[in-house]
C-alpha cells in the first residue's frame, strides 16, 4: 500500500489543505488480507525502434490502493509515487510524481476526476487500463507533464472510458481528453473509447503512436494529433471529428536525431488495421507525408468520410471552398478548386498533405466534399526551408474516391505505377502539375474533365479509363506535341460533352505505344487528331448506350468499351494502326474485361 498515505491515514486520517481541497489516503483490500495472488497480468510487445520486446506488467492484490471504487495497482519501478487530492469541485485529482526509474501502474474501476503523470524526462512511464472509466468536468481526464515516453494501454479483455466534458477550452490551455507532452504510445489488446463534448480527443505534443488497440475517439475537434507525428501500425481505430480534421500533425522541422517531423504514417506492422474516419474537415492532415502501406504481412484498410455533419446553411456560404489557406493563384485548368459551383469556408479532403501523400498498400476509401488526395507545394518546410513537393504517389493497394471536386490533387506530380484506382464521382477525376501513369489500373469517372494538368500527361503502361463529361484527357502543356505522350498504355476514353474533346492539348500530343479508343461527339474532333504519329483511324457515327464499340487490327478486337450513354453524332479514335476497323456489338465475350464495360484481348 503506498506509505505516504498510509503515514497520513495513520497521524490524522484527512487533512484540509489550503483551497478547501483535501487529501485523502485508502484502504487496499475490502479485508486487508496480505494475499498474494495475481491481481493483474498485462502482457504487451513493446514497440521499440529497434526490437520488439515482451514485458508482462503484473501486479498483486496487497499493492492495491482504492478510493470510491477506484484502483491504483503498483506493478514496477517506483512505488508509492502518487497522491490524490480532493478539490472543492468534488473531483479528485491524482498525481504520479518522484519518479526514479521507469514505472509501471495499472488503474480500474471509476474516477471522478483526473489523472497527472510528472515523471520527468529520464523515465519512461506506463499505465496500464483494467477496466476504466474516468470522468471529468474540470481538468484534463488524463494528462502526462512530462515522462521519458508515456504509454496507455488497454488490458486484453477490458473496457475503458474516458470522457471529458469541460467546456471549450482557451487556445492558451490544454484542450484535449488524453494529453501528453512528451511521445505517447497508445496501445493494448483491450478498448479504449474517448469522448470529448467540446475539445480535442487524442494530443501528443510530440509523437502519437497507436497500434492493436479498439479505439474509439468522438470529439469536436482534432480526435488523434501528434504535432510532431502520428503513426497507427495496428488495431481497429474509429474517429469521429464534429467540427474539426481527424487525424493532424502541425511540425515539419527534424528531430534532434534528423527524423522528419510532421508524416501521418498508416501501416500494419504490428499486425492488421482497420481505420474509419468520420471528419467534418479533413480527414487526415499532415503537415509532412501522408503514407499508407501494408507490411508485415497484414492487411490495411482504411475508410474516411468527410462534411460528416454538414448543413445547408455551410453549404450556401459565400466563401469560395476547399482550398489551402494562403494560395493566392491557381493554375491549370480551374487551378486548386476545380469545381467553383461548390461554396464553403472550411477545407474537407479526404487525405491532404502540404509535402507528398504516398499510397504502396492497403485498402483505401475516401467519399470526401472536397478533394480526395490532395498534396499542396505552396508551404514552406522547416526542415528544407523549401516549399513541398506536392505530389501524389500510388504504387499499390486499391484506392476508391469519391468527390465533389478532384479526386486527386497535386500542385507537383501524380504518379501511378502500380495498384488499382477507382474515381467513382469527381468534378475533375485527377489533376496535377504532370500526371503518370506507368503501371496499373486507373478508372476515372468525372463530370468535367477526366485527367488534367498544366503540363504533360504520359501514360506508358497499365490501363486506364475516362468517362467525363468535360474533356477526357486534357493537358495546358504550350509544349509542342507534348501535352500528351501514349507510350505503352492501353487507354478508354469516353467524352460526352460536345464543347469537349476525348483528347485536349494546346499544342498537339505525342503517340508511340500502347492502344488508344477515344470517343467523343462531333465538335472538337480536331483536338484529338492533333498529332503527328500516323498510327492512327478514326471516324464518325452515332453510338448507342449499353451497346459495346470496338477497334479492330488485321480482324483482331484490340479495344472496346459498353457505352455509358448514346451519342448520335459522334466521333471514334483509334491510335496504334492506321488501318484499324470500327464496330459495334451487343458483346464481346471473347475479349478480357478490365473494368466494368472496358474489354482488351
Amino acid at each position: 500500500m503506498n506509505p505516504k498515505i498510509l503515514a497520513v491515514l495513520a497521524a490524522i486520517g484527512l487533512v484540509a489543505v489550503a483551497g478547501g481541497t483535501f487529501l485523502i489516503g485508502w484502504p487496499s483490500s475490502e479485508d486487508g488480507s496480505d494475499s498474494t495472488t495475481t491481481y493483474v497480468t498485462y502482457t504487451d510487445t513493446d514497440d521499440d525502434e529497434e526490437e520488439d520486446d515482451t514485458e508482462t506488467w503484473t501486479a498483486t492484490e496487497t499493492d492495491a490502493d482504492t478510493i470510491s471504487g477506484f484502483s491504483i495497482v503498483y506493478s514496477s519501478g517506483t512505488e508509492g509515487c502518487y497522491s490524490a487530492v480532493l478539490q472543492s469541485n468534488g473531483e479528485y485529482v491524482i498525481t504520479f510524481s518522484g519518479i526514479t526509474e521507469d514505472t509501471v501502474y495499472l488503474i480500474s474501476g471509476t474516477l471522478n476526476g483526473s489523472i497527472v503523470i510528472d515523471a520527468g524526462d529520464e523515465y519512461d512511464f506506463k499505465l496500464g487500463l483494467d477496466g476504466v472509466t474516468i470522468t471529468s468536468s474540470y481538468n484534463v481526464p488524463i494528462r502526462a507533464d512530462s515522462a521519458k515516453n508515456f504509454h496507455l494501454a488497454a488490458k486484453s479483455g477490458t473496457q475503458n472510458y474516458v470522457y471529458d466534458k469541460r467546456g471549450e477550452v482557451a487556445d492558451s490551455g490544454i484542450s484535449a481528453s488524453v494529453y501528453s507532452a512528451c511521445d505517447m504510445k497508445v496501445k493494448g489488446t483491450g478498448s479504449l473509447t474517448v469522448v470529448s463534448d467540446n475539445n480535442n480527443g487524442i494530443h501528443s505534443k510530440d509523437d502519437l503512436r497507436v497500434r492493436n488497440l479498439t479505439l474509439s475517439v468522438t470529439c469536436v475537434d482534432n480526435a488523434l494529433k501528434g504535432n510532431d507525428s502520428v503513426h497507427i501500425k495496428s488495431g481497429n481505430i474509429t474517429l469521429y471529428a464534429s467540427s474539426g480534421d481527424a487525424i493532424k500533425t502541425d511540425s515539419t522541422d527534424p528531430s534532434s536525431s534528423g527524423v522528419q517531423r510532421g508524416n501521418v504514417v498508416i501501416n500494419s506492422s504490428q499486425g492488421d488495421t482497420v481505420l474509419s474516419i468520420y471528419a467534418y474537415c479533413d480527414g487526415i492532415d499532415a503537415a509532412y507525408d501522408a503514407a499508407i502501406e501494408e507490411t508485415g504481412g497484414n492487411s490495411v484498410t482504411v475508410t474516411i468520410k468527410t462534411y460528416t455533419g454538414a448543413t445547408t446553411k455551410t453549404l450556401n456560404s459565400s466563401s469560395s471552398w476547399g482550398g489551402h489557406p494562403g494560395r493566392s493563384s491557381s493554375w491549370g485548368a480551374g487551378g486548386n478548386d476545380s469545381n467553383t459551383n461548390k461554396t464553403t469556408t472550411i477545407s474537407t479532403k479526404g487525405i491532404k498533405a502540404d509535402n507528398s501523400i504516398v499510397i504502396t498498400g492497403g485498402t483505401v476509401s475516401i467519399d470526401s466534399y472536397d478533394d480526395s488526395l490532395h498534396a499542396n507545394s505552396d508551404v514552406m518546410m522547416e526542415s528544407t526551408s523549401k516549399y513541398g513537393s506536392g505530389n501524389v504517389t500510388v504504387s499499390g493497394g486499391s484506392v476508391t474516391l469519391s468527390s465533389s471536386d478532384d479526386a486527386i490533387h497535386a500542385d507537383g506530380a501524380v504518379s501511378v505505377s502500380g495498384g488499382t484506382v477507382t474515381v467513382k464521382t469527381s468534378y475533375e477525376g485527377i489533376e496535377g502539375a504532370s500526371v503518370t501513369v506507368s503501371g496499373g489500373y486507373v478508372s476515372v469517372t468525372s463530370s468535367d474533365d477526366g485527367i488534367n494538368s498544366s503540363g504533360s500527361i504520359t501514360l506508358s503502361g497499365g490501363y486506364v479509363y475516362v468517362y467525363a463529361g468535360g474533356d477526357g484527357i486534357d493537358s495546358n502543356s504550350t509544349e509542342s506535341y507534348k501535352g500528351i505522350i501514349f507510350s505503352g498504355a492501353d487507354v478508354v476514353i469516353v467524352s460526352t460533352s460536345g464543347g469537349n474533346s476525348c483528347i485536349d492539348t494546346d499544342r498537339g500530343y505525342t503517340y508511340s505505344g500502347g492502344r488508344v479508343l477515344a470517343i467523343c461527339p462531333t465538335g472538337m474532333t480536331q483536338e484529338a487528331l492533333n498529332t503527328g504519329s500516323s498510327a492512327k483511324t478514326y471516324k464518325t457515327g452515332s453510338f448507342t448506350a449499353g451497346s459495346c464499340v470496338y477497334a479492330s487490327v488485321s480482324g483482331t478486337m484490340q479495344l472496346a468499351v459498353k457505352m455509358p450513354v448514346s451519342i448520335s453524332s459522334g466521333f471514334v479514335l483509334y491510335l496504334g494502326s492506321g488501318s484499324a476497323s470500327f464496330g459495334s456489338a451487343s458483346s464481346v465475350s471473347s475479349m478480357t474485361e478490365v473494368f466494368s464495360g472496358v474489354y482488351v484481348s
